[in-house]
């Protein structure tokens, strides 16, 4: 074997280890390449260790919706309350995603069913 495909082959290690699957898919949108999957803090880092793997493109998305949690110029709430809110809050910002994809994907399998019918 070559030695570039030695590299890549633990390359492809290290994101499986990095992961913590070989089997890796974004839980938003289904991008399966463990080169392109990220891990997103659903709290926020700061806030609680929980976190799910994305792609760059969704992990982008939620991250920056997370800026807005908590509105400028106010106080950073602390405490268990608070950490419960910014989970709520991203877990909320993580399943609206999830529900854009569950439509397109219905959308495909209608189609798909509609094609397949034969009158």
């Amino acid at each position: 074997m070559s030695k570039k495909h030695l590299d890549y082959d633990d390359r492809l290690e290290q994101q499986y280890k990095r992961l913590g699957t070989r089997n890796p898919r974004c839980r938003c949108c289904g991008e399966a390449n463990p080169f392109c999957l990220q891990l997103h803090h659903i709290a926020g880092r700061k806030h609680d260790g929980h976190v799910e793997i994305v792609c760059a493109n969704c992990h982008l998305k939620l991250s920056d919706k997370q800026r807005d949690h908590v509105p400028p110029g106010s106080a950073k709430p602390v405490g268990p309350l608070a950490r419960i809110g910014h989970y709520l809050h991203g877990l909320a910002d993580f399943l609206a995603m999830v529900v854009v994809t569950l439509r397109e994907f219905a959308a495909c399998l209608i189609e798909a069913a509609r094609c397949a019918v034969t009158p």
